[in-house]
């Protein structure tokens, strides 16, 4: 017999503990912060660009269910930098840091018990919490192995990683 789990809990332990893809502090641990501008042959975009577009997609998938009045940027641009944009360390760490924030906001958003994950939000075209999330971490999934095949083939992992 199967025992029933809270899909709440189920969904908490899948987002935080059991997870199949490289996490965004695995990928950037350790990363020369002289390549953060880098792109790899025939890539039209950097490192930093990689990572900046994770934060803004996920940043608006997050305000498409939260906030009624939020407006998405345009696409494509609207969701990568310029592709001549550069940034410095201080900016590296400030997109790491928005990317995290935004990982805690969708956790405390599914364990919250006022929020229902699974309803249509109307001013979301009906589309649920939990379906934007998985969009969410389906799409940092994605662009995290992108990251790390391009650090793999730029040959930018410590020597010493285990992998």
């Amino acid at each position: 017999m199967a025992v029933k789990r809270d899909p709440r809990a189920l969904l908490h332990q899948i987002f935080t503990d059991e997870t199949a893809h490289m996490s965004l502090d695995e990928a950037v641990d350790g990363f020369p912060m002289a390549h953060v501008n880098a792109k790899a042959p025939h890539v039209p975009y950097s490192f930093w660009h990689l990572l900046e577009h994770i934060r803004i997609a996920q940043w608006d998938l997050l305000e498409y269910v939260q906030n009624p009045k939020h407006v998405s940027p345009g696409w494509p641009e609207g969701y990568w930098p310029a592709p001549g944009a550069t940034t410095d360390t201080t900016g590296w760490k400030r997109t790491i840091a928005a990317i995290n924030k935004d990982l805690r906001r969708i956790d405390r958003m599914l364990a919250d018990p006022a929020v229902d994950i699974f309803a249509p939000v109307p001013f979301a075209s009906d589309k649920s919490v939990v379906r934007c999330v998985f969009v969410a971490l389906d799409h940092n999934a994605y662009h995290l192995g992108e990251f790390a095949i391009l650090r793999q083939v730029m040959q930018l992992w410590p020597k010493n990683r285990k992998a």
